[in-house]
Parts: structure tokens; C-alpha cells; sequence
């Protein structure tokens, strides 16, 4: 019985480094991104621009900022969609606002988490006093442009981030 044991851990461990081994590179490689400073300091005064709006309490000029990603082409916020953004934006006004992280995967998926601290509160209380807002920031046409990670909106206008197709790194290849 011990030896029947042995045989089958020695046999599902062989299994597992040959299983390892043997996998090939994916047909279809990823396309590869480079990201330079200047596309992080772009997109970072961006955002701190949107900030310094919800600070002086201009929703109005925040919510201009924010464009929409439809299909290939970058267009404002529709009316509705403006709408809809300045009332969560109010309903979120806070003391404080921070850039928590800043991600870039492609030209049209890449992330900005900006908390939110909504009030100031004492060390043992236990209430949450933090939410967070989610940019996608999108190269298009060698510029970045402020999206809004919207599921809603990405679903409306067809977008998906799963197998992008994109010829913005042909033009800045060198």
C-alpha cells in the first residue's frame, strides 16, 4: 500500500512538471506598450486639474473634461451622461481628494483610482469616511483624454479591452 502511494505522488508530481513544460507561447502575442513619463505626467495633470474643479466646486467644468470612448473615436459626454456624472459627483463631494494609483495596460485601458475623503472623522469611529472614482484615461491621436471607467457607458458604446486593436503604436514606433 505504502508503495502504491509513493508511486502515485511520484507519478502526479512527474505529471505536474511535464504538464509545466510543454506549454507553448500563445499564437496571437500581446501587443506590447511603452509608457514614458510624459504620458504619466499628462495624464496626472489631468486629473489634478479635475480635482482642483471639485475643490473650487465647479462640477460643472469637471464633468466637461470627461470624454466617452465610442468605438474608435473619443467624444464628449453626451448630455444625459453629463448629467448623470455631476450627480454622482455631488453626491460624493468631499475634504479631500487623492490619486491612489495610476495603471497603464494599452491606449484605451488603463486606470486612475482617485479616493475621496468625504469627512473628516475621529481615530475610533468606526463609519467608512473614503469612496473612490475611476478614470480610464485614453491615448487617441498622440493625446490622453479623461474617460470615466463606466461599465454602463462602455457596454452603450460597444467597447471592450479584451483583444484591442490598436494602430496608435505604429506612428510612435521608432
Amino acid at each position: 500500500m505504502k508503495r502504491i502511494c509513493l508511486f502515485l505522488a511520484f507519478f502526479m508530481t512527474l505529471s505536474v512538471f511535464v504538464g509545466c513544460s510543454d506549454k507553448k507561447a500563445p499564437k496571437n502575442k500581446a501587443k506590447e506598450y511603452v509608457f514614458t513619463h510624459e504620458d504619466s505626467t499628462e495624464v496626472l495633470n489631468q486629473v489634478a486639474q479635475f480635482i482642483k474643479y471639485l475643490e473650487s466646486d465647479d462640477i460643472r467644468s469637471a464633468v466637461e473634461m470627461l470624454n466617452i470612448l465610442k468605438g474608435d473615436s473619443i467624444i464628449p459626454l453626451e448630455p444625459i451622461q453629463m448629467r448623470r456624472q455631476a450627480m454622482a459627483l455631488n453626491m460624493v463631494k468631499g475634504v479631500k481628494y487623492d490619486v491612489s494609483y495610476l495603471m497603464f495596460n494599452s491606449y484605451k485601458d488603463n486606470e486612475v483610482k482617485m479616493d475621496i475623503t468625504l469627512f473628516e472623522k475621529e481615530e475610533n469611529d468606526p463609519k467608512p469616511n473614503k469612496t473612490s472614482f475611476f478614470f480610464r484615461p485614453v491615448k487617441f491621436e498622440g493625446k490622453w483624454y479623461l474617460t470615466t471607467k463606466d461599465n454602463i457607458t462602455d457596454n452603450e458604446n460597444g467597447n471592450t479591452f479584451d483583444e484591442e486593436e490598436d494602430t496608435e503604436d505604429e506612428n510612435n514606433e521608432e
